[in-house]
């Protein structure tokens, strides 16, 4: 079986490769999307307009004390669906060494091929970040273990920045591919994995705060919540989303830096909303979202 791995921090635009890469797959592949928190979302909306078995691990980071889970899940996925291919969506805050080190030492490791990592970078914050402590062995850690690396939302920065993200890419990984993208529209080129692990030290100290509420939201509530989030006042917010039920239908929210993103979705059975970060104040996000 092919393993993918796509690995990036919080909103730089996995879940967007995902739905890219799954147009041009065939019911062969399996898809394991891990999320950081109780509440799956990315699953939803990948599995969407598709008849690929989409299997979701939500309320964990896949670090290096949920190895045996993700081993775990992927022995299940080749025992029950037989796929050709498997693509593994971590969260935003996994350590892809960990993920990489946990397959390569399975009991089924014979069985797996593994194709190159992809590593995606949001050049929006990427330099201001990149030497911070231990969000900065984040970005080590991905990168060092990325065989192709997308600097994407080259649309939202300027040339010098995205020379100043590629400069940093190539002194961390001098043998990556570097590609410049918008929404990771790419076509995937063709090398060879390295198949070489670094592990940096990695032990983020995130907390995600999940609601799910059924009935119709005013979408008027969700923009001014999301458009005030990076202004601290309901905490040190890095990542919001959401499928929401609102007066004109379904939508999907994305919120990343300031930046937010809505989107359709055929269906919701329910509001569900997901925020991740740093002291993230619950009770204000629901006072919010519900008054």
């Amino acid at each position: 079986m092919k393993v993918q791995l796509i690995c990036g921090f919080l909103g730089a635009g996995k879940t967007t490769l995902l739905k890219n890469l799954v147009s041009e797959y065939g019911p062969d592949t399996a898809i394991l999307v891990n999320e950081f928190g109780e509440l799956g979302i990315d699953g939803t909306i990948v599995s969407e307009g598709t008849n690929l078995n989409v299997v979701e691990m939500p309320s964990g980071c896949i670090c290096c004390s949920l190895r045996e889970s993700l081993v775990d899940a992927v022995r299940e996925i080749i025992e029950n669906f037989h796929p050709g291919q498997l693509i593994i969506e971590p969260s935003g805050i996994a350590s892809p060494s960990s993920i990489l080190l946990g397959l390569k030492n399975a009991d089924f490791t014979e069985k797996l091929q593994f194709a190159p990592v992809i590593g995606v970078i949001d050049m929006t914050f990427f330099i201001e970040v990149i030497r911070e402590g231990d969000i900065g062995n984040f970005f080590l850690d991905q990168i060092k273990n990325s065989d192709i690396v997308f600097l994407n939302k080259a649309d939202l920065v300027s040339p010098e920045v995205l020379e100043e993200c590629r400069k940093a890419v190539m002194e961390i990984n001098p043998s990556a591919l570097i590609m410049p993208t918008v929404y990771c529209k790419a076509e995937i080129p063709e090398t060879a994995a390295k198949n070489q692990i670094s592990h940096f030290h990695y032990s983020p100290q995130f907390h995600a705060e999940s609601f799910t509420f059924s009935g119709t939201v005013k979408k008027e509530k969700i923009i001014d919540l999301l458009t005030n989030l990076k202004g601290g006042e309901f905490g040190n917010v890095y990542r919001a989303k959401g499928i929401i039920r609102t007066e004109n239908g379904p939508e999907t929210f994305d919120y990343v830096n300031g930046q937010v993103n809505f989107g359709t979705i055929g269906e919701a059975e329910q509001n569900k909303l997901v925020f991740i970060g740093l002291e993230v104040n619950r009770s204000k996000i629901e006072n919010a979202v519900r008054s």
